[in-house]
């Protein structure tokens, strides 16, 4: 089907709300990602009436709808869990370091069923609008299906990449193949063998899902705006000794969580490798011999992901210190990726750590494949989608699909997109 997209970017105006009594409540909470079912979970044991409204058809916000090849969560699984109960922490067993976007949603699933949610919560219905009352010092909420609500509290658990950017690339209706929106990837599957595969961007999203897409396309050619660092992932299988530590120390786990700057642990009882020690550095990176920065670089590469930029203290403050780091990795793309013109397209040239730092698996290994390309939109913009591809302004891509990673409408978005008075 030419232009199949699977995901809902619009709803029709409501109507006829005269026709559909008002139902009041103590708290109406919007989404039911990870916090609006804690939020649910919360408010329920303290008493209260509460309902939560969901656009999606199930649970689980971000990780309900981002179901696109590769989609993994970058916090380590044993802390990127709830910490409320510690019967779930106990009997909720992860399988690797970071998980993969089926368990997380398996979990969301599973906490659901296991404290009774669903019952409390309105699926498959979108906020048009809040309005805050004056006089009753309550919200009337309106929702995609006509339902109205008066409330005392109305929380926003909208999350902060449950947004999508839509695309609005001239031409996209002219095209022919199919394609996709990787935040509204569809829930059947996508089989992309045998398919002549476009990409646009290489963010976060697209680092995850290019290796994976290359390892099933006939010929994927990645559209690049703007080069991202990427550091190893290291993902691998959790063992059950680590395991075992980590559910022993759980509290403890909670307590450093708190005191930590991205609340990710500082380190167990035993220094296993699935975490990095991310206690607070002490030197700066130009105080030190290049031979020792570059030993400390290197064990946090081979190490992975989580504590590279917290080597040294001026990292993020110094344009000096932060091109240290910044030239370590790009030294890795030259080193990884074979061809010098691909490796040189592949390497930013901006500070490390001012954009999401970005970590993957066999990201940059990929463009060593023969059925991958690189294309550079600030060379060769793309001009507009036409029926056979994408054209940009040297060529024509013949490609049978196109998918669009290229991001959401972050923090805000979902926010915006209700009309709040």
């Amino acid at each position: 089907m030419a232009g199949k997209f699977s995901g809902k970017l619009d709803f029709s105006p409501v109507s006829n709300l005269d026709k559909k009594e008002i139902k009041k409540l103590d708290v109406l909470v919007i989404g039911a990602g990870f916090a609006g079912m804690y939020m649910l979970h919360s408010l329920k044991n303290l008493g209260l009436d509460v309902l939560v409204v969901e656009e999606g058809d199930g649970v689980g916000g971000t990780w309900y709808w981002n179901r696109y090849p590769g989609a993994r969560c970058d916090v380590p699984s044993l802390e990127y869990s709830y910490g409320f109960s510690d019967e779930l922490q106990r009997e909720w067993e992860w399988s690797s370091k970071y998980s993969t976007q089926p368990e997380i949603l398996e979990y969301a699933n599973h906490v659901a069923d296991r404290f009774d949610l669903r019952q409390h919560i309105r699926f498959g219905e979108r906020v048009m609008s809040a309005t805050y009352l004056e006089q009753s010092k309550d919200w009337y909420i309106v929702t995609s299906g006509g339902n109205q609500y008066e409330a005392r509290y109305c929380v926003m658990a909208t999350g902060s990449i449950s947004s999508i950017n839509k695309p609005k690339f001239a031409g996209l209706d002219s095209f022919k193949g199919d394609w996709y929106i990787t935040g509204r990837w569809p829930h059947e599957n996508v089989d992309l063998s045998d398919k002549s595969v476009a990409i646009i961007g290489t963010g976060s999203t697209g680092v995850q899902a290019i290796p994976v897409i290359a390892q099933k396309a006939k010929h994927l050619t990645v559209f690049q705006r703007t080069a991202n660092y990427s550091i190893p992932a290291r993902n691998r299988p959790l063992n059950s000794e680590e395991i075992t530590e980590i559910k022993s120390n759980y509290r403890s786990v909670r307590d450093r969580q708190k005191q930590t700057r991205a609340g990710i642990m500082v380190k167990v009882e035993k220094d296993f490798d699935h975490y990095v020690t991310m206690e607070p550095p002490t030197k700066s990176a130009l105080e030190v011999s290049e031979e020792e920065r570059t030993k400390v670089y290197e064990e946090r590469w081979d190490k992975g992901f989580h504590g590279f930029l917290t080597g040294y203290t001026d990292i993020g403050l110094d344009e000096e210190a932060n091109e240290t780091a910044a030239e370590f990795v790009r030294s890795k793309i030259r080193e990884t990726v074979k061809d010098p013109a691909t490796a040189a397209i592949l390497s930013p040239t901006n500070a490390i750590g001012c954009k999401r730092l970005c970590a993957d698996t066999n990201y940059f290994e990929t463009y060593n494949r023969d059925n991958v390309s690189l294309i550079d939109l600030n060379q060769t913009p793309i001009e507009t989608l036409v029926p056979e591809g994408i054209k940009t302004s040297e060529k024509v891509f013949d490609v049978d699909v196109v998918i669009f990673a290229i991001g959401y409408d972050a923090m805000t978005g979902a926010l915006t997109s209700i009309d709040i008075t």
